[in-house]
């Protein structure tokens, strides 16, 4: 599965040392064609992150797409507020309170 990473780190990192795609295959190992496509569109297999990320000294997470960790928090932060809503412990004394002021009412108007 390809992993996303951040094309404008990546660049970043690469424009810094004066590295051209070409220079920064053949360090990383990696063919040119791979580093374009990275750098297109920010998604490369975790074999050629790693030989990227061993050819500037840095670690996965320092390329990584920062999307991706907020995407997981907002997965979380959906699964807690939805957690929060259906909760029996809330939902069904909430819908007993509603039933009865419902037939209290109905009767009451009759």
């Amino acid at each position: 599965m390809d992993m996303q990473i951040s094309v404008q780190k990546l660049k970043q990192l690469r424009e810094s040392r004066a590295w051209t795609q070409s220079h920064l295959a053949e360090v990383a190992d990696i063919s040119l064609r791979t580093v374009q496509r990275i750098e297109k569109s920010g998604f490369a297999s975790p074999e050629s992150v790693k030989a990227i990320c061993s050819a500037f000294g840095k670690t996965v997470d320092d390329i990584i797409e920062a999307k991706q960790s907020n995407e997981s928090d907002a997965e979380g932060t959906i699964t807690s507020v939805k957690n929060r809503i259906f909760n029996p412990n809330v939902v069904v004394p909430s819908l007993a309170a509603f039933f009865v002021a419902f037939a209290l009412s109905y009767y009451l108007n009759i």
